[in-house]
């Protein structure tokens, strides 16, 4: 039985790294240069948001909206580009969520979900911060 047992977790180690590797960025979605309030609406599924790679500029501010098409619930944590965390805040089931953030700096802000394995999985992007 422990051999077995030893096989199945193997396979499953497989398999989780199999999808880990499979997350990548999408193409990049670029916010116009003009200076303002800009919002981007992000759907959360099963182990990705969408879109995952958002280029804006310095000095924006942006309103997420961020709605979780799932039945389980997700995160959204995002971090500046000294890995300080910024923003926190939990998306329920079937439910959008807003979050208004700017960008002072330049740099890139990785976003992921903090729910366990869920970033592991491939829920996370990153926004490149620019100069105009």
């Amino acid at each position: 039985m422990k051999r077995g047992y030893r096989r199945f977790l193997v396979i499953c180690a497989g398999m989780l790294f199999a999808l880990a590797a499979c997350a990548r960025l999408q193409p990049q979605v670029a916010l116009g240069p003009e200076p303002g309030e800009k919002t981007v609406a992000i759907q959360a599924s099963d182990f990705k948001f969408e879109p995952n790679n958002i280029k804006a500029y310095r000095g924006d501010t942006i309103v997420f909206k961020i709605e979780n098409i799932t039945n389980t619930g997700h995160n959204f944590t995002i971090k500046d580009p000294r890995g300080q965390k910024i923003q926190n805040m939990d998306i329920p089931p079937k439910k959008t969520a807003e979050v208004k953030i700017s960008f002072p700096e330049t740099g890139e802000y990785d976003f992921y979900c903090d729910e366990p394995f869920h970033a592991f999985l491939g829920m996370k992007g990153q926004i490149q911060v620019v100069e105009r």
